[in-house]
């Protein structure tokens, strides 16, 4: 895996709804009101198992987003290639790869936007 040199401020932070249907909007309990959007495949597990989600996804697939609500981010990190994971407390990691086309978006109320895909982020 390649090395992840630039935090998203999520640490100390958990996931608090998740909005959408199909393709999904994290909704973080922060201070800046971020949102993660997921507009491409991702997976959610531990280093040993791995479940892959391409959307659009199915609705049971916002449960397993849910079940990811309130567990405290120990770290959120993305490289210039556009891979972003986002480290549970608990042990659960949420990926997304690069892709084809802009596959997750971060957003925050003090106007950061990072946009991750097309082997690049922006």
């Amino acid at each position: 895996m390649s090395r992840m040199p630039y935090s998203i401020p999520l640490e100390g932070h958990a996931i608090s709804n998740v909005e959408g249907d199909a393709r999904f909007v994290l909704v973080f309990d922060d201070p800046l009101q971020s949102r993660m959007y997921l507009d491409g495949s991702f997976s959610i597990g531990t280093q040993n198992e791995r479940d892959v989600f391409d959307p659009p996804c199915e609705d049971w697939v916002r449960d397993v987003l849910l079940s990811l609500a309130g567990v405290k981010i120990s770290a959120a990190s993305y490289n210039s290639q556009s891979y972003l994971r986002i480290s549970f407390e608990d042990g659960r990691e949420l990926s997304v790869d690069d892709g084809p086309y802009e596959n997750w978006h971060y957003t925050n109320s003090s106007g950061t936007c990072i946009h991750g895909g097309v082997g690049r982020t922006s």
